[in-house]
């Protein structure tokens, strides 16, 4: 039987209690029976290497059951082999229990192995490989495992525990360490902490380490405790043990509000920052609302905004927060084109109808001219995909489909995957006058299939710049959109699921300077209900 950590075995020694020359307790009576209890004084009975009480009758035989009861049988300063299952032995981890009370460490003592590793460890800032973490099963310190630590390299490694969430506090750690190589402590919160000195271990015997730290704030799914070891050679470093304690606080008894936060030096709520209990915690310009956060009050303000609604009085004058009478825009010069002052906010923001690039224009007009940063249509010069508005149409013969009717500067037929051209039959391109975003076209897809087909533009040389794309599409079905050049693939974006009659814009930006650039559509899954997939006004230009 293991002993409890500690302490020595128990009834052990050279001899057999309860034994000698003599069976004990055997002859022509029954041993055991009367009316006082046998065996009894300052030893346990009935203990030893032989089964006790032997002969050749059935000892301790009686109406009653012997050494039980509402006593503790074969007394002593514990309780030995008493209950209805073996204590400190079996398929249990012996004297493990619930854990130390207060520990914050989860599988502390190694006992719990579900697989190769130790339950509750290898978190997700630790770069031991699973090779070198090991089962100890010899001389644990507690229980019956340890783990075993193996690195002889001088470039440390870490062990840590799995994530998990801690309130703040100063907690005091102690682990058992033995074996040869170095060892140091630090935590990972939302980043590492300093490390604590290395120190050396190297004795065959337990040694108690210590490390502390503190956490300033409730740390949320995301703290691991690290171990971080060096140089181990012959046992390597085996663990054990490993015990966190909070130290309590005053404010540990305390219960606040969610907007409040509790004091230790006084064990009293106050409210966090920016918030109230009432406008007193508030500066003299705010009120204290119905969250208990501290707002501008009606009559009050922070910015020209906040005295939109009173037109007579537009200005606010910060160094008061009062809404007086005044032009926001005045003395405010904007310096890009683009831009004009917003008479609401007093700052120059972009003009409507002006552009930075392509992305600004969300409106009709979906191209930005980089001349006069303002949005154009799609037939624009500064688009430099052709067609992009899919206006013109033309009868073109197509490889193995004949003569089709499809857009012009689309359907590039290029070399397969290696330069990777249309493969969607012609049959499912069609002209599309319902609704347009654009001009008096748009491409429609019936593509009633499961499985997108590459629809191409034809391929041509990109001059050297960054610019900025978008397309517009609707219907009901999927898409999605990829380039290729000589410069390879661009990333595959996700399937775009679309179900609505309202045009929706997509946008995209590429790098120039590469050659035989072309556009790639991945149409699929269209329903009828909303004349399948139609796709208009595809404009990239420079920024």
């Amino acid at each position: 039987m293991t002993p409890d950590a500690g302490q020595t075995s128990r009834d052990s020694g050279t001899e057999t209690r309860d034994s000698g020359t003599e069976t004990p307790d055997s002859g022509t009576e029954t041993p055991d029976s009367g009316t006082e209890t046998p065996d009894s004084g300052t030893e346990t009975p009935d203990s030893g290497t032989e089964t006790p009480d032997s002969g050749t009758e059935m000892p301790d035989s009686g109406s009653e059951t012997p050494d039980a009861g509402t006593d503790t049988p074969d007394a002593g300063t514990e309780t030995p082999d008493s209950g209805t299952e073996t204590p400190d032995s079996g398929t249990e981890t012996p004297d493990a229990g619930t854990g130390v009370v207060g520990n914050v460490i989860d599988n502390w003592g190694f006992e719990e192995w579900p697989g190769e590793l130790p339950a509750k460890w290898l978190g997700s800032k630790s770069n031991f490989t699973s090779d070198v973490v090991r089962k100890e099963t010899t001389n644990a310190f507690e229980g019956v495992n340890a783990v075993r630590l193996v690195n002889p390299s001088a470039t440390h490694k870490r062990f840590t525990t799995l994530a998990k969430s801690m309130p703040a506090g100063r907690y005091s750690c102690t682990y058992q360490v033995r074996g040869t190589g170095e060892v140091r402590n630090a935590f990972f919160s939302d980043d590492y902490s300093s490390y604590s000195s290395y120190t050396t271990v190297s004795s065959s015997a337990w040694k108690q380490l210590a490390y502390n730290f503190n956490l300033a704030a409730d740390v949320f799914d995301t703290f691991e405790l690290i171990f971080s070891v060096r140089n181990t050679s012959g046992d390597h470093l085996l663990l054990d043990d490993v015990r966190c304690v909070r130290a309590e606080e005053p404010c540990d008894r305390v219960s606040c509000e969610t907007w409040q936060r509790c004091v230790n030096a006084t064990a009293t709520c106050e409210p966090l920052s920016g918030r109230c209990g009432d406008a007193s915690a508030c500066s003299e310009w705010q009120s204290c609302d119905e969250t208990h956060t501290c707002v501008t009050s009606s009559d009050r303000c922070t910015r020209h905004a906040d005295c939109a609604g009173t037109p007579a009085t537009p200005v606010c004058v910060t160094a008061t927060h009062r809404c007086v009478a005044g032009d926001p825009c005045a003395g405010v010069t904007c310096s890009n084109p683009a831009t004009s002052c917003n008479p609401t906010t007093g700052t120059c923001e972009l003009a409507a109808g002006a552009c930075f690039t392509t992305l600004d224009c969300r409106g009709a007009l979906p191209a930005c001219d980089p001349a006069t940063r303002r949005c154009v249509s799609a037939d624009h010069p500064a688009n430099i995909i052709r067609n992009g508005g899919f206006e013109s149409w033309s009868t073109y013969s197509i490889p193995y489909y004949g003569n089709n009717y499809i857009p012009d500067y689309w359907y590039g037929l290029d070399n397969g995957l290696t330069d990777p051209g249309t493969e969607i039959k012609p049959s499912r391109l069609q002209p599309y006058t319902t609704a347009t975003h654009g001009g008096s076209r748009a491409l429609q897809f019936v593509v009633p299939i499961q499985v997108a087909e590459r629809f191409s533009l034809e391929k041509f040389n990109v001059p050297t710049g960054n610019y900025s794309c978008s397309y517009r599409v609707r219907g009901h079905g999927t898409i999605r959109h990829r380039s290729y050049s000589s410069g390879g693939w661009s990333v595959q974006t996700d399937f775009l699921t679309v179900d609505s009659d309202e045009w929706q814009p997509v946008f995209f930006r590429f790098v120039g300077n590469v050659r035989d650039w072309r556009l790639l559509f991945y149409p699929s899954r269209s329903v009828a209900d909303r004349d399948h997939l139609q796709i208009d006004d595809v404009v990239c230009t420079k920024d």
